[in-house]
């Protein structure tokens, strides 16, 4: 894909890489390894980047983000009531905010 100037379309490298970074988490979750917080923190950048400008998630992002999405609402059920749904999971909050930039869509 090209832009009409004949540069590479931009979106479509944001969401090759956000595909990766999503396949990568998926393939360590799977393995029980760790899941380095700067991994989501880049997969929500790729997100927020393809949302803003209107280009669909690739199928692994879009698995990852509504699985995340999953558990935070779980875990926001069962704290309800209290002050603070989620504390300390900046990660999980990245997540968060881009879902609800989703929804507002």
């Amino acid at each position: 894909m090209t832009e009409p100037g004949g540069q590479p379309d931009k979106m479509a490298e944001v969401a090759v890489l956000a595909a990766a970074i999503a396949d990568r988490i998926l393939d360590q979750h799977e393995a029980g390894v760790p899941i380095p917080p700067e991994q989501f923190r880049m997969l929500v950048r790729a997100a927020r980047m393809l949302l803003d400008n209107g280009v669909l998630w690739p199928s692994s992002v879009e698995y990852v983000v509504m699985e995340v999405a999953k558990r935070v609402d779980a875990i926001r059920a069962a704290a309800s009531g209290q002050a603070a749904a989620l504390s300390g999971d900046d990660v999980v909050m990245h997540l968060t905010q881009a879902l609800d930039t989703r929804k507002r869509s």
